[in-house]
């Protein structure tokens, strides 16, 4: 029966984790919407090392999301059983908080370009791919840093 909790605790993970990835990769398409002064996927298929900054990144996120899935998952079940259920109020908060930092990452993007602080201009980030794939990994470990603080939470 211990070899069926722990396949069940696997499956738990994997389905909360997958929920979550699906909804970074849907906010890491609203930051390339956000941004209109930076094309992020389009410049990142120009250059290998941007790329892999982006597969790096995603990795790291996907790493980070995991192991809040693995402390606190969204998928639940106590036991083997058919119904197994989704924590709709804990898929609530990771929504809930994608969408803050989205807002969040929105105002710091519009403040930095209309203000442009000391003549720092964030859309010359497009200028390069590289700072585009440095620009994105940073990205994606803040996403990953929110999903997983929002699993994190005692509900």
């Amino acid at each position: 029966m211990l070899i069926w909790s722990i396949l069940l605790w696997y499956a738990r993970m994997f389905v909360s984790g997958f929920l979550c990835i699906l909804i970074g990769f849907i906010g890491i398409a609203v930051l390339d919407r956000i941004t209109v002064g930076i094309k992020e996927f389009k410049v990142i298929r120009q250059d290998a090392e941007a790329t892999a900054l982006f597969v790096g990144g995603f990795l790291t996120f996907i790493g980070i999301v995991i192991h809040g899935t693995a402390l606190n998952p969204i998928f639940l079940s106590q036991a083997i059983l058919v119904g197994a259920y989704l924590d709709f109020q804990r898929l609530l908060v990771v929504l809930g908080s994608v969408f803050v930092s989205l807002v969040f990452g929105w105002i710091f993007y519009l403040i930095f370009a209309k203000i442009a602080p000391k003549g720092i201009d964030l859309d010359n980030i497009s200028e390069s791919p590289r700072a585009v794939g440095i620009f994105i990994f940073c990205y994606e470990i803040y996403m990953g840093l929110v999903i997983h603080s929002s699993l994190a939470i005692p509900l």
